[in-house]
């Protein structure tokens, strides 16, 4: 019963999603579908979505790039690089999502119950557009920070599915690496024993990253802290579970059977040089490539 009415919702969203678009002019347009999550009672939402054409009618060499951004960011947060690649190449499409509680979508702010739900949602998205030709269009998925974990979660579990679509991969920066006095708390015996724990899962603890670490010119930082869609808090259970995840992360690597690039920050104070290191060991190398940034902090974009 429940497949029957996740179906029936899934074609319905479809339908919706193929209305939505709206033109911003220059080949720009944006849409919105609702949440993958909220078909299965989990999760409430709508999920932004924003699609920028090539700027040149394109028969055979068209590339599109899926943009999946960080967590506390939004998919605006690739503009200045999306613009810049559509001038050098014009025959590049580009494709963004803004996460569940993220951005433009909607949800509560910087809270995810389960990365898998981003995953579908992505995975849902994805399957909306058509590769109309397999041997002269490529499709190449760009994931940033947390965006590299949803991007290979989705080619872990749907490879046999639109994982097929997919051509190369591009991960800058995806291990996370975040800390804090109440993550270490949150397992302990005194928490659990005054029932604290479950209150925990919507309390914003700490403030995860700042616009100094990220970025490395002033101005630029100093944009990130007052741009009114960025999350400065995420919730708790949002941080547990990317840490959940990444403790499961570096065997997907072994796994890689595309293309794959990595873009490393080396002095970079939210991931660590040594996990990414980690991470690389386990890919072909016939199919890696790596870039290191000496003169950029965590934000490549």
């Amino acid at each position: 019963m429940l497949k029957k009415y996740y179906k029936i919702m899934q074609n319905e969203n479809r339908v919706n999603f193929a209305k939505s678009w709206k033109s911003l002019g220059q080949g720009i347009s944006v849409g919105q579908f609702s949440s993958c999550g909220q078909m299965l009672g989990k999760s409430q939402g709508r999920i932004y979505v924003k699609k920028y054409e090539p700027l040149v009618e394109v028969a055979k060499n068209k590339i599109t790039v899926f943009l999946i951004h960080d967590i506390c960011q939004h998919s605006g947060r690739f503009n200045k690089i999306v613009n810049w690649m559509r001038e050098k190449n014009p025959r590049m499409a580009f494709i963004a999502m803004d996460f569940l509680g993220h951005g433009l979508s909607s949800g509560t702010r910087g809270h995810f119950d389960e990365l898998k739900l981003l995953v579908n949602d992505f995975h849902f998205m994805i399957n909306q557009f058509e590769k109309k030709n397999e041997d002269d269009e490529k499709w190449i998925i760009l994931g940033h920070g947390v965006g590299g974990l949803v991007a290979l979660d989705f080619l872990s579990r749907f490879e046999e599915g639109s994982d097929k679509k997919i051509d190369g991969l591009i991960l800058s920066n995806f291990i996370l690496k975040l800390s804090s006095r109440l993550l270490g708390l949150e397992g302990s015996s005194l928490l659990k024993s005054l029932g604290i724990k479950n209150k925990l899962a919507h309390v914003r603890p700490y403030k995860i990253f700042n616009g100094k670490d990220l970025l490395t010119i002033p101005e630029e930082a100093l944009n990130y802290e007052q741009d009114p869609l960025v999350v400065h808090r995420p919730t708790f259970s949002t941080i547990k579970e990317i840490q959940n995840k990444i403790k499961s992360i570096y065997q997907y690597s072994y796994f890689l059977d595309k293309p794959i690039m990595l873009l490393n920050s080396v002095d970079n104070p939210v991931c660590t040089n040594e996990s990414m290191n980690y991470f690389s060991k386990g890919i072909k190398k016939i199919l890696l490539t790596e870039k290191n940034y000496s003169h950029m902090k965590h934000d490549l974009y």
